[in-house]
């Protein structure tokens, strides 16, 4: 009997041990799987599993465990779980509490594809509320996520199922790993708060939004990145007033627009950058600002290296460049920028930029402004991203103001302009039509070079040169415009406007005109040099010599080297030296012309006065003189012009003509202007007339009665027909061949008339 009681009592232990627990009296049911879904039309947006489910009596909620919420979306492709270890669920209010760690993972998937779905972004957080009925899960805790690249934090979330929007509430800040794709450098980004749209495939970052790579930061109220179809980014867009600044070796860059877009291929790389409306920007370098504005700029970018290939910039572009004092700036309506590799396949050079409408560039520098307007420029810069040349098309205009002088304008079809290591432009060279103006100086040719350094501008092509008072033409033409030294060359030739005594150049009527192997001078004093076949012509005066030499200023010109004169002299009854008619009255059938041989000869043109130095040697129809020196004194002509064609056409003519004295001139009547009225010859003079020849220490002729004094010394004359005679001093006429002898005593005159055989 023992023994079967000893048995029964194990096997009542067996089964005891073996038996379910009893269920706590404040426990309605439990069950080892729970689950509910929701469906709208045939399709599950979402399902709730749970392992093990408790339900309690009194307190209308439930425990699960081991819990998975799965949302498959409104288009079946989407595979999103939340999994927690425990939640309390109330079936009347939908509401399922996780208070412990929730992991949130977002993913896509293909229904049809038979890999699981890759994670997008995986959220860790606690304390997670989902309800049934609205789909949305939230919480105010901290939170960490994870995605493909990355990872971040921020404090609360909230996820809506039903609008596909994952939404990080504050304090939010990403980090992505460095990459190829990132330029070899991590990005950080920070913003009040993140938004993601599945349904509009859009990630929104709010203000103050703030992306920062290495020393770049991009700041705005919202930054936005448009996802494609497999959720990589395609374009991105910050708005409200962006901002971006960047620091390195080379010093400060900061940029601000109304926004900022970004486009990008689906392998990640950058494809084009816009910055649109009111884009301003600055870079500040050692000594250096550079600045910039425009309405709109389009960077499109070199593939897999996300450096810069062009760059359009439109609507009132202006650029400007200051270093201490100079400057240089660029306005115009649309720019466009070229951009070569540089040094490392991530880095780019400018290579060249060009305007595509009008443009004005100027520089400053010291006292030096220069500004070029063009309907179009294009720029050429060298492998270490200096600017090396400019052109210009199309009706170039350059503008330069040196300290206080008159400011110059060039016009031209077309401009080049080199520029040195510096950044200052080095030479300009302009072709087609170029015509120079500063003040009342004008110049034009077809060619012209402006040289920096030496300040000094050549044309060359026709160039014509001319002022208020004188108009040169010459082969070629330089000009320093500091200094205004003038050097022409190659069949000079100038006309002077000026006559009588309010120039130099006032030997006789209408324009005078000089022509010369070579010019050089001032054209600020006007003092200028002919040489080289120099040459003057002005009505009937006549200035041949190696070299003249013109004062302005001083009204005065000096003839170097084979001086030969040819001046007119007032009309009287004279007789003609060719042929002598005894007591003859009437008047010669031609002006006289007198030609003068000399080294040096100096002429004042308010005094009407030329001096003739270094052994003089004077001849005209009334006769001839020799002396050391010779004053000539010119004086306006009171007699008119003749009406004779010949005449007129001497009168106005601006060919030099064929040699001095020649007989066609020599045929013409007198012109008004300046004639010769008296001469005084000094030292060693000789006087022939016909066959009448006279000596003494000064000889003075006198136009308005046709007569020669000679005295000084002992004036003696000495002809065919009688002896020599001597006196005090000697007066001869040409007209009728009376000689007046003064005595030594002065107490009688002889007269004596020369009777032809």
């Amino acid at each position: 009997m023992a023994g079967v009681y000893a048995q029964r009592a194990v096997r009542e232990s067996h089964a005891r041990g073996a038996a379910k627990p009893l269920v706590p009296l404040t426990v309605q049911q439990q069950s080892n799987e729970f689950s509910f879904s929701k469906v709208e039309q045939d399709r599950t947006l979402f399902t709730v599993r749970a392992s093990h489910a408790t339900q309690y009596k009194d307190e209308n909620r439930a425990l699960l465990q081991d819990v998975w919420i799965t949302i498959y979306g409104r288009e079946g492709n989407r595979n999103d779980n939340i999994h927690t270890s425990e939640c309390s669920y109330e079936p009347k209010s939908g509401n399922v509490v996780c208070q412990g760690a929730v992991q949130i993972d977002l993913a896509s998937t293909d229904p049809a594809g038979s890999k699981p779905a890759d994670k997008e972004l995986q959220v860790t957080t606690r304390n997670l509320s989902f309800n049934r009925d609205t789909g949305e899960a939230s919480t105010a805790e901290p939170v960490q996520f994870r995605f493909a690249g990355g990872q971040g934090h921020g404090v609360g979330v909230t996820y809506s199922s039903q609008k596909e929007i994952v939404r990080l509430n504050r304090d939010v800040e990403l980090d992505m790993s460095a990459s190829p794709k990132t330029g070899g450098l991590p990005i950080t980004a920070t913003g009040s708060s993140l938004e993601i749209r599945r349904n509009d495939r859009i990630v929104e970052l709010d203000a103050p939004a703030v992306v920062r790579q290495g020393g770049r930061e991009l700041s705005a109220e919202k930054i936005s990145i448009e996802l494609d179809a497999d959720f990589h980014a395609r374009h991105a867009v910050a708005q409200g007033h962006p901002t971006i600044r960047s620091t390195d070796a080379k010093g400060e860059f900061t940029a601000t627009g109304n926004q900022f877009e970004a486009s990008l291929d689906p392998a990640g790389w950058i494809e084009t950058i816009v910055a649109d409306g009111n884009v301003e920007g600055e870079h500040r370098a050692p000594h250096r600002t550079d600045q910039f504005s425009m309405s709109r700029a389009v960077f499109a970018m070199e593939p897999q290296h996300n450096v810069v290939k062009t760059m359009r910039a439109t609507g009132k572009v202006a650029l400007d460049a200051r270093q201490g004092t100079d400057s240089r700036s660029l306005k115009t309506e649309s720019l466009l920028v070229k951009f070569a590799p540089g040094k490392s396949p991530d880095q780019a050079r400018i290579e060249s930029s060009e305007t595509e409408g009008p443009g004005t560039i100027t520089t400053k520098n010291g006292n030096d402004t220069t500004e070029l307007n063009a309907k179009r420029f294009i720029t050429q810069f060298s492998k270490e991203g200096r600017l090396d040349e400019l052109l210009g098309y199309s009706g170039v205009e350059i503008r330069r103001q040196i300290g206080t002088a008159p400011p110059q304008q060039v016009n031209a079809n077309e401009l080049m302009a080199k520029f040195s290591p510096d950044g200052e432009w080095r030479t300009l060279d302009e072709t087609g039509d170029v015509r120079f103006q500063q003040a009342d100086r004008q110049a034009s040719a077809e060619r012209a070079n402006i040289v920096r350094a030496t300040d000094t501008i050549t044309m060359d092509g026709s160039p014509v040169l001319s002022d208020a008072m004188s108009r040169t033409t010459a082969a070629k033409v330089t000009i320093n415009q500091k200094s205004g030294e003038i050097h022409a060359g190659g069949g000079v030739v100038s006309t002077y406007l000026g006559n009588g005594g309010a120039s130099a150049v006032s030997l006789g009527s209408g324009p005078g005109h000089i022509s010369a192997d070579t010019l050089t001078g001032s054209t600020i004093s006007g003092d200028v040099i002919y040489s080289g076949h120099a040459r003057l012509w002005q009505g009937e005066s006549v200035l041949e010599a190696n070299q003249i030499e013109i004062w302005r200023d001083d009204k005065k010109l000096q003839a170097r080297e084979n001086v030969v004169a040819v001046f007119p002299q007032t009309s009287t009854p004279m007789k003609s030296f060719a042929a002598p008619v005894p007591n003859s009255t009437s008047a010669p059938s031609g002006p006289t012309l007198w030609t003068i041989h000399a080294p040096l000869l100096t002429y004042w043109g308010d005094a009407g006065k030329a001096h003739l130095q270094g052994g003089v040697t004077a001849d005209s129809q009334q006769g001839s003189m020799h002396s050391r020196t010779l004053d000539v004194f010119l004086e306006p002509s009171s007699s008119k012009l003749s009406s004779s064609p010949g005449n007129a056409s001497q009168a106005t003519s601006t060919q030099p003509a064929a040699h001095p004295g020649a007989a066609s001139a020599a045929a013409l009547g007198p012109a008004a202007g300046q004639q010769l009225q008296r001469a005084l010859a000094l030292g060693g003079v000789t006087v022939r007339q016909g066959d009448r020849v006279g000596t003494s220490e000064q000889a003075e002729y006198t136009a308005s009665d046709g007569k020669f004094v000679l005295s000084g010394g002992h004036p003696t004359i000495i002809d065919a027909a009688s002896d020599a005679t001597t006196g005090h001093s000697l007066t001869f006429f040409v007209a009728n061949d009376t000689i007046l002898i003064d005595s030594q005593e002065g107490s009688r005159t002889l007269t004596k008339h020369r009777v032809e055989k």
